[in-house]
Formats: structure tokens, sequence, C-alpha cells
């Protein structure tokens, strides 16, 4: 029961912030422009920090081998998703049936996830965390990109190059060779990274205040999605952990980022290649919406399922 109530605490305070992003948005305190600005200052900037703040701060000693089952973890749960996403939708519009498929396929792993990860499971989690960011962005722009785009030319330097990526290249060297960086250098990485939850949450909260609310109840395709994203793909990922049997920090933050609602990132590639937003924005809305009962069942089964096994 203590767990439970730290779990739905966790995503209440997540909630909060959600509808703060929306108040201020209906009050047209955050514009459109305003929300992309802070959407490019999350990605480029405050992500790579919070990975780089996970090895500074991190008291766990992590093998290779554990950060290589993280990222192997990580693929297995995104290609599962995708796998599961070929089976729906066919009979869509293909417009609709890009945005619909990549919803499904992509989690809010490093909006929502980290977050979550960083409160239920610790620094330690986060580290496994980051890896899951790498390995989405690497699916994301290949996989992702190509299905929005309708087959455009990869760019490799931003595959390369993406925040996941940079992280890394920066954290996990500090981490190995147990670099302790001056004060005036981590503080301003420290501060950066504590940005992520409050930005990332009213955010969402702005697309959510940006999408007609009848037309939630009406397009049934997004509550499919729903069912996609936060349960099968999920348990089905659940399933096969059970049968990899992962350290327990690593099981249960797979776990949460795996349940985590529509990637924003869905709505960023439905207009950057003319798909439908409108339909990307309530995909992430409702989906996140209905993860605050969704993911504290999750992460409690996961927990379960560790007592158990370990």
């Amino acid at each position: 029961m203590e767990a439970m109530l730290t779990i739905v605490s966790k995503v209440g305070v997540m909630l909060i912030l959600i509808m703060v992003g929306y108040a201020v948005t209906k009050k047209k305190w955050l514009t459109e422009r305003g929300t992309a600005e802070v959407n490019t200052l999350l990605l480029q900037i405050v992500t790579p920090c919070l990975i780089v703040n996970s090895f500074l701060t991190s008291e766990d000693t992590l093998s290779v081998g554990e950060l290589l089952l993280s990222g192997g973890t990580s693929a297995l749960a995104i290609a599962l998703s995708i796998g599961l996403s070929l089976f729906f939708f066919r009979k869509e519009p293909e417009g609709r049936k890009k945005v619909l498929r990549f919803a499904v396929d992509f989690s809010n792993a490093g909006f929502m996830g980290l977050p979550l990860v960083e409160g239920i499971v610790g620094s330690k989690g986060v580290m496994y965390g980051s890896f899951f960011i790498v390995v989405f962005n690497i699916f994301c722009w290949t996989y992702g990109f190509r299905m929005m785009s309708g087959g455009q030319k990869m760019s490799w330097k931003v595959l390369l190059l993406n925040p996941g990526i940079i992280g890394l290249i920066f954290g996990l060297p500090i981490y190995f060779l147990d670099l302790h960086l001056p004060a005036v250098v981590s503080e301003p990485v420290s501060f950066l990274a504590a940005l992520n939850t409050p930005l990332a949450m009213m955010i969402i909260g702005s697309y959510i205040a940006k999408v007609d609310l009848h037309s939630f109840v009406s397009d049934m395709a997004v509550y499919k999605v729903a069912a996609l994203r936060l349960l099968a793909a999920p348990l089905l990922f659940f399933l096969c952990l059970l049968v990899i049997r992962p350290e327990p920090n690593l099981f249960v933050t797979s776990v949460i980022q795996a349940a985590c609602p529509v990637a924003a990132n869905t709505v960023l590639f439905a207009v950057q290649y003319q798909c439908d937003s409108q339909l990307a924005s309530k995909t992430v809305a409702v989906s996140t919406v209905l993860s605050v009962v969704t993911i504290p069942i999750l992460t409690i089964l996961a927990q379960a399922a560790c007592q158990f096994l370990y």
C-alpha cells in the first residue's frame, strides 16, 4: 500500500504540473511559439544535462554488462511496440495511420519516464533510463523518421548527435573514470537537470489545451492507441522481462518507461511532416491522462514480480 501511495503521489504531482501548463496556455501566457521554444530547450539542453547529472550524482556501481542489458531491454520494448502497432489501423487513411502507429510505437520515456524513474527508483534508475532514451532516439530517427516522412533520406548527423547520445558522451567518461567535476561545472548541470520535470509536464499540458475537448470523445482510434500504448505493449514487455530476469532496479525502470503515455515527439513529427497534428495532440493528451491510472498499476506489478523472483 505504501508503494502504491508513493507512485500515485508522484503521478499526481505530474498531473498538477500538466494542469498548470494547461491553464497558462488557456490564459495565452504560453503561446504556440513559446511551447515550441521550451520544447527545444528541453530536448537540446535539459535532457543531456539530466543524463549527465545522473552519472555525476549516482552512488551506485553498474557494470558494462548491466548497461548493455539496459540498452537491450530498451530495444526490445520499442521493437515489441512497433510489431504490435503493425496489426492495427490498416483501414485508416495514410496520414492518420502514420500518426496512430507512431503513437503506439514510442512512449514518453524522457519527458515523463525519467522524472518518474528518478522519484521511484532513484539515480540508478535514471542511469538505466538514459539508455532507454538513447535507444528511443535511434528508433525514432530511423524507423519513426522514415515512416512519418514518407521515406525521406535519414540524416546521420541528427541520429548520432541526438540529446541522448550527447548525454552519454559526456556522462559515461565521468562515471567510468570516476571524475569529480568542480562545483562551478556540476551545479549548473544539476540546476538545468532539475528543470526537466516541471517544464516537460507543462508542455504536455500545453498540448492538451490546444485540442478541442469534444473531439476527444468522437475519435475512438485515440482510445485504441491508449489501450495499446498503456496496457498491451507494456504487458507484453513485462512478460518478456519475467523470462530475461534483469536485476530489480532495471526491471522496474524498464517497465515504467515502457508504460509511459504517447511520446510528445508524436506531435512534433506530425507537424514537421504535415500529418494530422490534431490527432497527434489527442493521442498525447488522452494517453497522458489515462496513464495516471495505468502507470501505478504496472509499476506495482513490476515491484511485486521483483519480490517474487528475487
